[in-house]
């Protein structure tokens, strides 16, 4: 996100009526119209009562240029706050900014951006969407496509999903997806909350710890903090009315921690641009150094030169006898399909892993993917088909043709191999990943209760 020009004289001082949006009468979905017509009534409004709320409070000498550089500076307040991992202090300061600058296409942007990490997906949306309704940008552009696309409807039905195990009691399904979706974006912050929540409701403090450490890597500033922090609080007291009154009061510290982190933000701040400035001076210094060893490395290059060509002509020889095309990707399959159940499953092996390494059509690549862990395990290489039984689930979902079959193979070749934990564990991923699969039986459920 770009920083604000705090130059006040090049701040425009805008009297027109920018309160509408630009609609475009040409979007042939009627649903987007309305909803855009919705957000219009609805921020005309607010901002009217805006405007006359600044007129009745602002000082004689008070003009739009100041109203709109006080936003400025907390817009970049709030940058500073989320680039330090302050998301929770860096959203209170961008509303801030938006009080008095509502239609800062760079502030909505900017709300967008940490509503999405707090997993807010409905403000996010909103604000990149008011965004976009008041200048066509790229940014608010970008995230209202990704919010609306089927890859984000799959991704939110399985976060509901989670959710959804949590208020039936289905805990480890619930943990299962939340721990892949921190694996997948772990700039989230809102599985951290609700896995420290929910261990610490199953007892299990060290877990809780765990997640409320990587919490504070992502978001410093968290509500559960404070919250923590009241709860011990009011612990102590408890012990504290126990013993001696003879004991003084304790001060209250909060102030001075507030005055502490305050001067450490500063004195980061200078530190930070001091090493900056150091190692930019290292970086100079060392420039001649670099410049002299160039010239060898040159020297060096000409002979190395024609190795590589030689090199080249042997790769480009072995190339052509290796090369796989992609127009013949299904003749491929086919073949080793046909190899496989000829009983030659070694080579119908080599034909899957040409597809897999250098396919470009999704259905075989996918389908070789389960047909190589399927051939592996029939010949008892265990560890390769857990390898790609694991692929094929990481890489695709519920809707692959053999989605929950990898899951449910997976699961099964574990239970053989007497590793208990991780086939109950792939069950559990199993039933909170696609909890319609016909898999999901009474075998799987008797797996499930063993101990």
């Amino acid at each position: 996100m770009p920083r604000k020009n705090l130059d006040i004289s090049l701040i425009e001082d805008d009297k027109s009526d920018l309160t509408f949006f630009n609609i475009d009468e040409e979007d042939g979905d009627e649903t987007l119209k309305a909803l855009k017509q919705s957000y219009v009534t609805t921020n005309y409004k607010e901002e009217t009562i805006l405007n006359l709320q600044n007129s009745l409070s602002s000082k004689p000498d008070e003009t739009s240029k100041e109203l709109k550089l006080e936003s400025y500076k907390r817009y970049n307040n709030a940058l500073d706050l989320a680039y330090k991992n302050y998301i929770t202090s860096a959203i209170n300061m961008v509303e801030k900014a938006l009080e008095i600058n509502p239609k800062d296409i760079d502030i909505l942007n900017l709300k967008g951006l940490l509503k999405l990490l707090k997993c807010d997906f409905s403000k996010a949306f909103e604000s990149f969407y008011t965004g976009l309704c008041y200048g066509n940008n790229e940014m608010s552009r970008i995230y209202v496509d990704r919010l609306s696309s089927e890859e984000f409807k799959t991704f939110l039905a399985r976060y509901n999903h989670s959710i959804r195990f949590i208020n039936e009691e289905l805990n480890q399904e619930s943990i299962h997806i939340l721990d892949n979706i921190i694996e997948e974006d772990p700039d989230l912050i809102e599985p951290y909350v609700i896995l420290s929540l929910l261990y610490d409701k199953l007892g299990n403090m060290k877990k809780k710890q765990v997640y409320l450490d990587r919490l504070r890597e992502v978001d410093r500033d968290n509500e559960l903090f404070e919250n923590n922090i009241k709860s011990e609080d009011s612990k102590e007291e408890d012990t504290k009315e126990k013993k001696a009154s003879t004991k003084p009061n304790k001060k209250n510290i909060i102030p001075y921690i507030a005055i502490l982190v305050l001067l450490l933000g500063t004195g980061g701040y200078f530190i930070h641009s001091k090493n900056k400035i150091d190692k930019l001076n290292s970086q100079l210094s060392s420039k001649e150094e670099t410049l002299n060893k160039t010239d060898k490395e040159l020297g060096q290059a000409n002979q190395k030169l024609n190795e590589t060509s030689t090199e080249l002509n042997n790769i480009k020889k072995e190339d052509e006898k290796s090369e796989v095309v992609v127009a013949d990707e299904e003749t491929l399959y086919n073949e080793a399909i046909k190899l496989k159940k000829a009983g030659q499953p070694e080579k119908a092996m080599e034909n899957f892993k040409k597809i897999v390494d250098s396919g470009k059509t999704m259905k075989y690549i996918s389908e070789s993917i389960y047909q190589l862990a399927i051939i592996n395990e029939s010949l008892e290489s265990n560890e390769e088909a857990i390898k790609y039984y694991k692929k094929y689930i990481n890489t695709y979902t519920a809707k692959n043709q053999y989605y929950d079959d990898a899951f449910y193979q997976l699961g099964m070749l574990y239970y053989k191999m007497g590793d208990l934990e991780n086939a109950k564990s792939t069950f559990y991923g199993l039933r909170s990943e696609d909890p319609d699969s016909m898999y999901n039986n009474s075998k799987v459920k008797e797996i499930l209760k063993e101990k």
